[in-house]
C-alpha cells in the first residue's frame, strides 16, 4: 500500500458502537473525530510536547474528506497523518484512513485540513512558530 507510504505518524482506532450509525457502518461525522484523535496525537508525538501546551493554538479552516470504502464495528483503523505544508500563518495536514479487513489494507477515506495557528488570549492569528515549522518541516520531510 505505497499511498501510505509516505506517512511516518499513525494511531489506532478502536471503533466503539456509538461511532455506527443506522445503517451499521461508521457514520460519517464519526471521520472527523477520528481525525481529530489523529491531529492532536500527531502534534503531541512530533513536537513532543502535552497537545495543551504546544505554544500555538489551532482553528481548522477547511477540511475535505473523501470517503472511500465503509468501516464497521470489529474492523480495525489506522489513521495516517503528515503535515504537507506550512504557509505563514497555517499548514496542511493530510490524513489518510485505513480499515484493516481479511488481512489487506483498504483505504476508507482521505482527508485534507487547512489549520490557522492561533493565539487564543489575543484573539489573532499568528505566525507558525518557528520551532514548530522546523520540526515538522524536518519531520515530514517538506521542502
Amino acid at each position: 500500500m505505497d499511498k501510505i507510504s509516505g506517512y511516518k505518524h499513525k494511531i489506532n482506532i478502536t471503533v466503539r458502537f456509538s461511532d455506527l450509525d443506522a445503517m451499521g457502518h461508521v457514520n460519517n461525522a464519526t471521520f472527523l473525530s477520528y481525525l481529530e484523535e489523529s491531529r492532536i496525537a500527531y502534534f503531541s508525538d512530533v513536537l513532543k510536547r502535552n497537545f495543551n501546551n504546544l505554544g500555538f493554538g489551532g482553528i481548522v479552516a477547511r477540511i475535505e474528506i473523501d470517503y472511500k470504502y465503509q468501516i464497521g464495528l470489529g474492523n480495525k483503523v489506522t489513521v495516517y497523518a503528515r503535515c504537507k505544508g506550512i504557509g505563514e500563518k497555517s499548514m496542511d495536514i493530510e490524513n489518510i484512513i485505513v480499515v484493516r479487513k481479511a488481512d489487506k489494507n483498504i483505504i476508507a477515506a482521505y482527508a485534507l485540513l487547512k489549520l490557522v495557528t492561533y493565539d487564543y488570549k489575543k484573539k489573532v492569528t499568528i505566525p507558525v512558530p518557528d520551532d514548530v515549522r522546523k520540526t515538522l518541516m524536518e519531520y515530514d520531510k517538506i521542502l
